[in-house]
């Protein structure tokens, strides 16, 4: 079997809700169990975010300068011993998990060790093979290789959430301060893009987030953005408003229930800057005006990993 570190659980939230134990304590309990490197399991290829540092040099350059860091998915196998049980014969069991994978659907490879529980959305990236020496229905048992594809190369661990909610009534005027806290505990290397969650519990009503440089000089701004604040273009009643900073977010930054065009409404202004690595705890402000008693806002970081654990 696979030695990852002691009192490791590793399990497959299949794509059709059902849940099997490939190794740890319950590996058995459904007739099979992961198989170690020598018989398949690419362990490595599944370890650590695939990267590649980019290097590029003019013609008569000495040496190169660097570019910029290329993430990959992940491929990997995974093999698993399958046996056959009283009642339940191991070519039973070997169907099963096959209806748990997909190439369409997110199953979801989850990971638990003593302080951290990860998973990693994956999904077929092939045919599943069968390797056994003899007839596997006669002998009851079957190696199976999984093909695994993980488009998005990181081990999502559960998010900070923090939430700021009203004290204070302002819609007859003023405004509200209240404090939220954010943090990113990954490495150096791997930023993190909040996601803001606010619900308009009265018309009109204008939120400012905090918008902090932490010191980047992406847009050569550093220090003149480093306390930069973003004011939103005011709410409709009723109105949910989903805000995710990260620039690939394949729905846009701006996300409202009530109007598509609520980034039209915000005049081309923008949350801009990412959290970098090794950010502690640190309350940010944020700032509320025509809002009732009872307003929420939510700022969610994201713990998106580059290994299975550690690295805190």
């Amino acid at each position: 079997m696979i030695d990852p570190p002691d009192d490791t659980l590793i399990e497959l939230e299949g794509c059709n809700s059902r849940w099997w134990t490939f190794a740890g304590e319950g590996q058995w309990d459904h007739g099979l169990a992961l198989a170690s490197e020598d018989d398949g399991t690419d362990f490595d290829s599944m370890y650590e975010t695939p990267m590649s540092a980019i290097y590029n040099s003019t013609a008569f350059q000495i040496g190169a300068t660097f570019g910029g860091v290329r993430e990959e998915k992940y491929d990997f196998i995974l093999a698993l011993h399958i046996k056959g049980e009283k009642g339940q014969p191991w070519r039973y069991t070997d169907s099963d998990l096959r209806k748990s994978l997909s190439a369409f659907r997110d199953a979801k490879l989850w990971v638990t060790t003593s302080d951290s529980r990860r998973h990693l959305p994956i999904r077929l990236a092939g045919n599943v093979k069968i390797k056994a020496v003899n007839d596997p229905n006669s002998e009851q048992y079957g190696l199976a290789l999984l093909p695994l594809v993980g488009a998005f190369p990181r081990w999502i661990g559960a998010p900070l959430i923090s939430t700021f909610v009203t004290t204070t009534d302002t819609t007859g005027g003023g405004s509200e301060t209240g404090y939220v806290t954010v943090s990113n505990p990954l490495p150096m290397d791997f930023e993190i893009f909040p996601k803001w969650e606010i619900q308009a519990s009265a018309a009109g009503m204008v939120v400012t987030l905090p918008d902090y440089s932490w010191g980047s000089d992406e847009y050569e701004r550093a220090e003149e953005d480093a306390l930069r604040k973003v004011e939103l273009a005011p709410l409709l009643l009723g109105e949910n408003l989903k805000i995710d900073t990260d620039k690939m977010a394949f729905g846009g930054q701006f996300n409202s229930s009530l109007d598509t065009e609520y980034p039209q409404r915000m005049g081309g202004k923008r949350l801009v800057y990412s959290i970098p690595g090794e950010t502690p705890p640190i309350q940010v402000p944020v700032t509320v005006t025509g809002a009732p008693i009872g307003t929420g806002i939510r700022v969610i970081c994201p713990r998106p990993w580059p290994r299975p654990w550690g690295l805190e």
